[in-house]
């Protein structure tokens, strides 16, 4: 298969193709009802946003739509410092090659390699990126240390993309999917898994445009400063404190249950849910379901 050139169930799609709008490549996706003993709960299956071999990840409606304006800036090569568990690099390379850019995945070497990223090598590797093995460390270390790879190997236009892929395009998309949601069904309570709280500050984005008195718990996958994240995702989803601008439609509360990043959940799912992100905050979910006005829904993004 050449690069550029990708065939999904749908249909076929080819890069230069300019009448084609690459968020079209994403599908909507639907809410499902589980049940947590007696209580019933709705699930948005983001995970599902993205088709077949790309990865099962929400963030990447933000990610094509970032890439389209890096393209039309003729940027050629994008560059990802990966970590252990994340499922980033996996996305960035099925979005570089939609769009015929060179994808440059800096790879933590361990000692002994976790299996998640044994499997997430194997899911980049359809889509031929160059890979950098780099030492494992600090990511914010080893982002620094790309950077310079990156510059010296493809020069100064080459882009090292941030750590976590915390792109506004990526809070905007959410917000959209989030609001159409939220204004088709009624939701007391929705459950989100934290980590850099992009996907969490679309998604109160969304509820604020769709004026609902929905309350958000957003449940940390990784222990820290609960204020200075409270503080980063409203800065990100631009809702309003209480007395400036205006009140707020809805509510966000921030709880750190004390999860260490490379810590997985292994709370039972009857729908796929990432161990260490996702099913975090469904363990949360089913630990407290009990004290949780319904209808809760919950947010799967797929991480």
């Amino acid at each position: 298969m050449d690069r550029g050139t990708w065939k999904p169930d749908c249909g076929s799609y080819v890069v230069k193709n300019a009448t084609f709008t690459h968020l079209e490549m994403l599908y909507k996706t639907e809410i499902e009802e589980y049940k947590i003993d007696t209580f019933s709960v709705l699930v948005k299956r983001e995970d599902k946003c993205c088709p077949p071999p790309g990865p099962p990840f929400s963030k990447v409606r933000g990610i094509m739509k970032h890439f389209e304006k890096l393209k039309d800036k003729g940027v050629e090569v994008v560059g990802y410092t990966e970590t252990s568990i994340s499922m980033a690099g996996w996305g960035v390379a099925w979005a570089a090659y939609q769009f015929g850019m060179l994808a440059v995945i800096f790879d933590p070497q361990y000692k002994d390699t976790p299996t998640l990223l044994e499997y997430h090598r194997r899911q980049w590797d359809q889509f031929d990126p160059v890979i950098i093995p780099i030492p494992a460390g600090r990511a914010k270390v080893n982002w620094y240390r790309s950077r310079k790879i990156l510059t010296d190997k493809y020069g100064p236009d080459a882009v090292l993309l941030p750590l976590g892929l915390p792109f506004p395009e990526t809070i905007e998309e959410t917000a959209r999917e989030a609001e159409e949601v939220l204004k088709a069904i009624t939701v007391e309570n929705l459950v989100i898994n934290v980590g850099s709280g992009t996907i969490a500050a679309g998604v109160w984005k969304g509820a604020e445009a769709a004026k609902v008195p929905v309350c958000i718990q957003g449940i940390m996958g990784r222990t820290g400063s609960v204020e200075l994240k409270m503080k980063q995702i409203r800065e990100k989803s631009g809702v309003p404190s209480d007395g400036l601008l205006g009140s707020s439609a809805s509510s966000f509360v921030l709880i750190d249950p004390g999860w260490q990043y490379t810590e997985k959940s292994l709370q039972p799912c009857p729908f796929p849910c990432h161990p260490y992100y996702d099913r975090k905050a469904w363990q949360w979910l089913v630990e407290n379901v009990e004290e949780i006005p319904p209808p809760v829904l919950f947010w799967n993004i797929g991480k």
